[in-house]
C-alpha cells in the first residue's frame, strides 16, 4: 500500500464547495454554534478574510482549508490562525501537522501574536491545538450562548 499524495494549494470555488459539503461534525457544529447556516459561505468569508490560504488534498481530494486572517493595528497586528477540514484530516494528521508546525512559524514571523478561539465541544481541534502549543483559555460564551475557547501564541523574542 502506497503512501498518499498530499499536497497544498490556493482553494479554488470547488475545493470550498467539496468541504462544506464533507466537514467534520465538530467543525459543522463550531461553524453553527458561530451563526452559520450555510457552511460554503463561512469558507469563503473566512478565504476573503484572509492574508493568505491553502487547501490541503490528498489524493487531489480536499481534506482542509486553512489561513491567517488579520487583526489589530498597524502597530500590534494580531495573526488569527484557523482550519476547517473534513474526516480526511485525523488520517492524515502527522504530515498536517507539520505543516501546521512550519505555518505557525511563519505566522509568528509576521504576527506577535496569534490567537482564535475554538468551540468548547470541539475536543479534536482543543487537544490538536494544545498539542501545538498553543494556550487554551477557560470558554467563553459568545453572543448566541455558545462557549468558545479563546487560545493563543506569541512569538517569543
Amino acid at each position: 500500500m502506497s503512501r498518499p499524495a498530499v499536497e497544498r494549494r490556493a482553494p479554488t470555488p470547488e475545493d470550498l464547495a467539496h468541504l462544506a459539503q464533507h466537514l467534520r461534525a465538530q467543525d459543522q457544529a463550531e461553524l453553527a454554534a458561530g451563526g452559520w447556516s450555510d457552511f460554503q459561505r463561512a469558507l469563503e468569508v473566512s478565504v476573503e478574510r484572509s492574508r493568505w490560504a491553502q487547501v490541503a488534498l490528498v489524493d487531489g481530494e480536499p481534506a482542509a482549508v486553512f489561513g491567517c486572517a488579520e487583526l489589530g493595528t498597524l502597530l500590534a497586528p494580531i495573526g488569527v490562525p484557523w482550519l476547517l477540514g473534513t474526516e480526511l484530516v485525523p488520517r492524515h494528521r502527522r504530515v498536517l501537522q507539520r505543516w501546521a508546525r512550519r505555518y505557525i512559524e511563519t505566522m509568528l514571523q509576521d504576527y506577535p501574536r496569534l490567537f482564535n478561539a475554538v468551540h468548547a465541544e470541539n475536543t479534536v481541534a482543543l487537544r490538536w491545538l494544545k498539542h501545538l502549543g498553543f494556550t487554551v483559555h477557560p470558554p467563553v460564551a459568545n453572543p448566541q450562548g455558545a462557549l468558545f475557547h479563546p487560545f493563543e501564541m506569541t512569538r517569543h523574542v
